[in-house]
């Protein structure tokens, strides 16, 4: 099959389009960012992932081509959008930017068999592009089929987990499947609504999640209690806590937004979603005030390591990292940065860091921090390095 990746070039669609065309589809990806596009097309990946370099220069000529140009999606059968929808300051989705998008696209969408939208929405917004394509005289197949890898683990995750399939018709199913065919392991088929709240269940779950750990957490610290003993105790050879994350960052482009959309689509009810947002985007500001009571921060220096929203990717997107670094300089503290994965015109290297700091946090778990040598007060809730934390 010859498929479109609208957004292809993007973390999400890139491994997929790899792997679709490591396949034997022929994957034209349309991309918007210039340099991208040139990027893949000399074989060089524009951000990593674990896998994706060796994958791209390993695809014939021609197997997968970035183009800036929409219109290409008139030579092929299926298009791909890795559109999701946005959210405001207040945490509300707003489906226009993908309504628009799919309207610009119309002309370009008549000799297509069907149109598969890709990155998180909230219920109802399929339907409602269903109705433009209607609208526009268009037999064009629809169908929701979010992606729910996480960023390090694409390419094993893509092939690995079942592939949910929302379609309102039998036609929509089969295409779907041929196109994840000799990829997903297995196949469920739903509703467009069923796998749009699917998705953000996901999502959302994981979010509550990190926020048990890190309310678990601030309960031990503010009760003098040795939270890593509790853990231990908690979860060791007891299946029930098993699961049960450590406590840490928890942030990113996906989790936050989704929990949102899943308020906004429960009409601001959703309150295990709502009191986690608080928890996790609480814990800079927790972090804060256990400096502040032990040290003088406007005469300290406060080195920060790690930037990225986790560990081993160089995606910086709502990483709280930044937020600690902003609540820091508030107090007047001189805040240094440092990442492994990410470079930014003021990071230092690690040493460095280390070096001119009076207080580390490590902030992210990247595993190249495990060997650091450092011999100042240490923050590492991740228990990334070998040294005592102060907590």
């Amino acid at each position: 099959m010859h498929i479109s990746v609208v957004g292809g070039g993007g973390r999400v669609g890139l491994p997929m389009s790899l792997l679709l065309a490591s396949i034997g589809h022929k994957v034209t990806i349309i991309e918007k960012d210039v340099f991208r596009v040139q990027q893949i097309n000399e074989g060089v990946m524009p951000f990593f992932e674990e896998g994706c370099s060796n994958l791209l220069n390993s695809l014939d000529p021609g197997q997968i081509v970035a183009t800036l140009d929409s219109s290409k999606i008139l030579d092929t059968e299926i298009c791909i959008l890795i559109i999701g929808t946005p959210v405001d300051s207040n945490g509300n989705p707003n489906s226009k930017l993908i309504s628009d998008l799919v309207s610009s696209l119309v002309p370009f969408l008549t000799n297509l068999k069907l149109l598969m939208l890709r990155s998180t929405i909230y219920p109802g917004v399929t339907k409602s592009l269903e109705t433009i394509l209607k609208k526009s005289h268009l037999k064009t197949e629809l169908a929701f089929c979010p992606e729910r890898i996480s960023e390090g683990n694409a390419l094993a995750e893509l092939q690995s987990l079942p592939q949910i399939i929302g379609v309102d018709t039998d036609e929509a199913f089969k295409l779907s499947s041929e196109v994840f065919k000799g990829i997903a392991p297995k196949f469920i088929r739903t509703t467009f609504e069923e796998a749009e709240i699917t998705k953000l269940f996901a999502n959302s779950y994981r979010y509550l999640s990190f926020a048990i750990s890190n309310e678990f957490f601030e309960i031990c610290q503010s009760s003098n209690l040795d939270w890593e003993k509790v853990w231990f105790a908690l979860t060791s050879d007891y299946p029930r806590a098993a699961g049960l994350p450590k406590p840490g960052f928890a942030a990113g482009p996906c989790l936050v937004k989704d929990t949102q959309q899943l308020n906004y689509f429960y009409q601001n009810n959703f309150k295990l979603g709502k009191i986690s947002l608080e928890i996790n985007e609480g814990l800079p500001e927790f972090y804060l005030q256990f400096l502040k009571k032990n040290f003088l921060l406007s005469e300290s220096t406060i080195g920060i390591l790690g930037m990225t929203f986790k560990g081993d990717v160089d995606d910086f997107r709502s990483s709280l990292s930044f937020k600690l670094k902003s609540l820091l300089e508030l107090e007047g503290a001189r805040v240094l940065c440092s990442d492994e994965m990410l470079q930014k015109d003021y990071f230092i290297e690690a040493h460095k860091l280390i070096e001119s700091s009076d207080v580390v946090i490590v902030a992210t778990p990247h595993k190249s921090y495990r060997n650091l040598s450092i011999n100042k007060p240490l923050i590492d809730l991740w228990r990334v390095t070998k040294r005592p934390s102060l907590f």
